[in-house]
């Protein structure tokens, strides 16, 4: 059964239909199908077919332009020839390997990586190109499958330069040049389509468009009719005071100091995800493994915090368990008990939550369940039972 693309091709009516509603569309489609066959050598069917293709309408912005990609590769500023001998071919910058073309794919190629290259699109044009044509080529490719199972280097460069990116030459430039794609993004996409490679732990640095874009590539592969066209999503600048602080504390010569550098390096290669809040960083040294000096460090710093920022919110631990139920009473009347878990900070322990509503014995009460964490933390004064919130004790988190 026909994979990919092509399974588009077998089915009827896929194609786009040659309609009055959409004229002005399909004289576009034609005149970048007269344009693709004259510069590729093939039949104008068969260019109008890969102009036609559903995959090749653009999943993250609009159709790239078959008369645009084209005239990328005269008139831009570093890989246009302006008349004169080509600049890029299909082995990269300054490459004397020709175009090949198969008369089928290749434009439907071509604009698989522009989206791919799109979703990579850096948050500011000022992004300097940092990435190598060479190392985005194998992501694409990774990322792709089964769409296109082999990417040139001059082929990337080429989608780079037509989606609008910076592309710059080192200066041992070779056959490789520098794509101003976002490097976070970027390195965040490898690692997670890459064979062998380190799958992040963190979504952070996840762009926007990833998983739209590879929803919409596994159902053009199963053959299955695509969705509406994506909407970038808005960019929210959500308050984290706690994280922007700590990042100021790195190159301070202390634990402090010490534990903000090891943070700002695993947010950097996505180990872990932000810590917005001291509650954040607790959970996030929950779940990976860590020295006790390390959890030393890290009381060290919310303390330090929260004697700096007196309105900081109390810790509130992740709850692990938790039970109401009826209870027949003691002669006065029916009520409930309920008793809630948490982690303690350090988490070798628990903090329980109590609540015994039953007529003449109504208590409530909270209690650290570890010796360590009871010398170190106390509950927040001023705070009921069911809202509790625990600080360090001062002094015991001095470094």
């Amino acid at each position: 059964m026909p994979q990919g693309w092509q399974a588009w091709g077998a089915r009827p009516g896929t194609e786009i239909e040659m309609t009055s509603d959409n004229h002005t569309h399909n004289r576009e489609l034609q005149r970048d199908a007269r344009a693709w066959a004259a510069f590729t050598g093939t039949t104008y069917n068969a260019a109008l077919r890969q102009m036609s293709s559903p995959v090749a309408q653009g999943f993250l912005g609009e159709r790239v332009s078959a008369r645009q990609l084209i005239a990328v590769l005269d008139d831009h500023e570093l890989i246009g020839a302006h008349d004169g001998d080509p600049i890029l071919g299909e082995g990269g910058y300054l490459s004397e390997l020709p175009w090949s073309f198969n008369g089928k794919t290749d434009f439907i190629e071509l604009a698989l990586i522009t989206d791919m290259l799109r979703m990579l699109m850096p948050a500011s044009d000022a992004t300097a190109p940092e990435v190598s044509s060479y190392s985005l080529k194998h992501t694409a490719e990774w990322f792709l499958r089964p769409h296109c199972s082999y990417v040139s280097n001059g082929r990337l460069i080429w989608a780079a330069a037509a989606v609008g990116l910076r592309v710059a030459a080192p200066d041992d430039a070779g056959l490789n040049l520098l794509i101003g794609v976002s490097e976070r993004g970027h390195d965040y996409v490898r690692r997670m389509v890459g064979p062998g490679q380190t799958r992040p732990h963190a979504d952070h640095y996840r762009p926007d468009g990833y998983a739209h874009l590879q929803t919409e590539l596994a159902k053009a592969a199963a053959g299955d009719p695509t969705t509406a066209r994506w909407v970038q999503s808005t960019l929210v600048d959500e308050a984290a005071p706690f994280h922007d602080w700590l990042i100021l504390q790195v190159g301070r010569d202390d634990v402090v100091g010490d534990l903000a550098g090891d943070y700002a390096a695993g947010i950097r290669v996505s180990h872990h995800r932000i810590a917005r809040t001291p509650d954040e960083l607790l959970a996030i040294f929950h779940e990976i493994p860590h020295s006790p000096e390390a959890y030393d460090s890290v009381v060290s710093a919310i303390a330090e915090w929260m004697t700096t920022v007196p309105s900081a919110v109390p810790v509130r631990t992740e709850q692990t368990g938790g039970d109401a139920h009826g209870h027949e009473g003691w002669g006065a009347g029916a009520g409930t008990v309920a008793r809630y878990e948490y982690l303690c900070p350090c988490g070798d322990g628990r903090i329980i939550e109590e609540h015994d509503n039953v007529p003449g014995f109504r208590e409530h009460d909270v209690q650290i369940d570890c010796d360590r964490c009871r010398a170190e933390w106390r509950f927040v004064d001023g705070r009921g039972v069911r809202d509790w919130g625990l600080e360090p004790v001062a002094g015991s988190t001095t470094a």
